[in-house]
């Protein structure tokens, strides 16, 4: 049947159901008292055949049905998991009326908990009632939805075909709880900054612009959550963290997308070695509760968060796996080395950044911290020698972690920002990525913000590793995708079924 023949077939059994007084979209409860995980662990050792006097009441969407002379086979899915029902002809109120449902449907059931001959556990089901009637049919049950554009645009439908996608997001759930509990434990508190910022700031990064219209002024999307957070070390905050909605107008790829949530938090009085150490205790702690071991597999190659980690400087890094001495090169020499690699940046730092991605980055499998990073890309790190006093946690060869010593000097800070200001004025390259003056940021500080460090950690990346996925849109339940053109609903295609819920 094609689809327009499948999807007329449901508005006309919706008709009839409307028509027997049963129409679906004017209900607006269904009393659960048990789903098919409770079911399935509480009942496993009936036998074969054998049948209970324990009623349920549940509810789900039917995966599938089948009939076999005077009784209606169907697979029930909810939300913990999938149970068989039983309509049988000699039991089953309306049984009738069971034509009108179809695959796809979500319906309640009421019955008794059974195992058949064949040893399938099941509801007997006595009464029913359809709670929303699909209009579409779902993809082949066998093959799913095998487009990959298809599962992200239409992720509710991936949901359902693809058990191992809604798994992955609760497996995302429970990291989340494991993050936060290890932080309260540990004494931070969670905090929430503003997402529209008048100054967009923490990151180089190109912000979304929007308009306010009742305060008449350009306001930004954030990038990071940073200098807000730091504003509440200035009032007295020693431990915080959030969970933060950050938006960066950039290229979609498999490691970015422009909406992403990342982890950033900061505390008083510590130094970046004590961050790093953890760090190293907060993330093994998190893989040991999630799979009873420090080692998980990505990608077909082992990590091991077992501490301590391994941490080396960005350009020992650069040097270890065949690239140059850049402490060694003078500027004209690392440009002219850039040049040839087809690096094109501005800056020293950046430069070396890039020889950094160029000759190492992928090669760290293990979870490592790279430090020591380039002074003029970091306007926000204390310094350390000639250095930032800054680190990357670099796992499976992406970065995933990037923290430092905060600067708590307002002077130094103000001539940071002032250099960024200059170097936007006279650069070559359009769209540049500097950081903006904040003003009301230095005013902060020059009340006196404590000695601080501060991480911002890329949960999509950590996810990413641990569901064992290539791609960022794997652990995005909506990701970023160009609007879809020509999409065509029910009402356009079926204009009759306007006139059913005047």
């Amino acid at each position: 049947m094609t689809l327009p023949k499948l999807v007329k077939d449901y508005i006309d059994k919706l008709k009839e159901l409307r028509e027997l007084g049963k129409d679906p979209f004017i209900i607006k409860k269904f009393e659960k008292d048990a789903d098919a995980a409770y079911v399935i662990k509480k009942f496993s050792g009936l036998e074969a055949g054998e049948e209970t006097d324990y009623k349920v009441k549940m509810a789900g969407r039917l995966l599938s049905k089948r009939k076999h002379g005077g009784v209606i086979f169907a697979d029930l899915k909810d939300s913990s998991g999938k149970i068989q029902l039983v309509f049988r002809k000699d039991y089953t109120d309306e049984f009738k009326v069971l034509r009108l449902v179809d695959r796809g449907d979500i319906i309640g059931v009421e019955g008794i908990v059974i195992k058949t001959k064949r040893g399938e556990l099941s509801i007997l089901v006595k009464s029913w009632v359809v709670l929303s009637k699909a209009l579409r049919p779902l993809p082949d049950k066998w093959h799913g939805l095998e487009d990959i554009e298809t599962r992200y645009r239409q992720r509710y439908v991936d949901f359902i075909m693809n058990e191992e996608s809604r798994k992955s997001f609760i497996l995302i759930n429970k990291v989340l709880h494991l993050i936060r509990s290890y932080l309260n434990e540990n004494g931070f508190i969670e905090v929430y900054t503003p997402i529209l910022q008048p100054v967009y700031g923490g990151a180089f990064a190109r912000p979304f612009e929007t308009y306010h219209h009742f305060l008449e002024e350009k306001m930004y999307l954030r990038i990071a959550p940073e200098l807000y957070l730091k504003r509440l070390l200035v009032g007295g905050f020693e431990k915080v963290y959030e969970f933060a909605p950050c938006f960066r107008n950039e290229d979609v790829d498999s490691l970015h997308n422009p909406e992403f949530i990342q982890l950033e938090f900061y505390w008083a009085y510590i130094e970046l070695k004590d961050l790093m150490d953890f760090l190293e205790k907060m993330f093994e702690s998190i893989v040991t509760n999630l799979v009873g071991d420090t080692k998980i597999e990505y990608q077909g190659k082992i990590i091991d968060f077992k501490r301590p980690w391994r941490r080396l400087r960005m350009v020992d890094a650069i040097k270890e796996f065949g690239g140059p001495d850049v402490e060694k090169m003078g500027d004209e020499e690392l440009f002219k080395h850039a040049e040839e690699l087809g690096i094109h940046e501005e800056r020293r730092g950046e430069i070396i950044e890039k020889l950094f991605d160029c000759y190492a980055k992928d090669r760290f499998v293990n979870p490592t911290f790279v430090t020591h990073f380039p002074l003029d890309i970091s306007p926000l790190a204390k310094k350390a020698g000639g250095y930032a006093d800054r680190m990357e946690l670099y796992i499976a060869g992406m970065e995933v972690a990037n923290g430092f010593s905060e600067l708590n000097n307002p002077i130094e800070q103000y001539k940071r920002f002032k250099e960024e200001e200059e170097l936007r004025k006279k650069s070559d390259k359009k769209g540049l990525e500097t950081m903006p003056m904040d003003k009301d940021y230095v005013r902060a500080l020059e009340y006196g913000m404590p000695p601080a460090t501060g991480v911002g950690v890329g949960l999509g990346r950590f996810f990413m590793i641990l569901n064992d996925k290539a791609t960022l849109r794997e652990v995005i339940a909506f990701p970023t995708l160009a609007r879809e053109e020509g999409i065509e609903v029910i009402p356009e295609l079926y204009p009759e079924v306007m006139d059913w819920y005047d």
